[in-house]
């Protein structure tokens, strides 16, 4: 089950995943101006769906309180650019820098934060030994291939 809940002690709105913290939107209030900074999701829940639930509640949550929206987030800015019917949120003088014109491809999945440490191969877990970075040269010249019958 999801839930995403306004968090007004840390300043952002927190999606859970099955009573996981699983993102959130960082936010400052300024008047009556929401200043989106940025959103943050663990790897393992990286996901389209996800992050458009979490952008739509902020977004959603903004015009129910009729607060301004200050997108300094990217992935915001792009959100929105997909969602025209959010433009009016965004001060009419501020529009022409928070949303330009699209010149990328990017979706707002692209411009998120992701935490947790992806899957790496482990050189250790392959059975590879480190080799210096700088071997003697004696150590160099014992490791050249042998030629047979020279």
């Amino acid at each position: 089950m999801r839930v995403i809940e306004n968090n007004r002690e840390l300043l952002r709105y927190q999606l859970y995943e099955l009573g996981d913290l699983a993102g959130f939107v960082q936010y400052g209030m300024q008047g009556d101006e929401l200043w989106l900074h940025y959103t943050q999701l663990k790897r393992r829940y990286k996901s389209a769906e996800l992050i458009e639930e979490l952008l739509l509640h902020v977004l959603e949550d903004a015009r129910r309180r009729r607060l301004a929206v200050m997108p300094f987030c990217p992935a915001m800015r792009l959100f929105i650019g997909d969602h025209p019917q959010y433009r009016r949120l965004v001060p009419e003088a501020w529009q022409e820098r928070f949303l330009a014109p699209r010149s990328d491809l990017h979706s707002p999945m692209d411009k998120v934060r992701y935490t947790g440490s992806p899957k790496r191969r482990s050189t250790a877990a392959q059975g590879h030994q480190a080799v210096p970075s700088s071997p003697e040269p004696s150590l160099a010249a014992s490791r050249q291939p042998r030629l047979s019958g020279a």
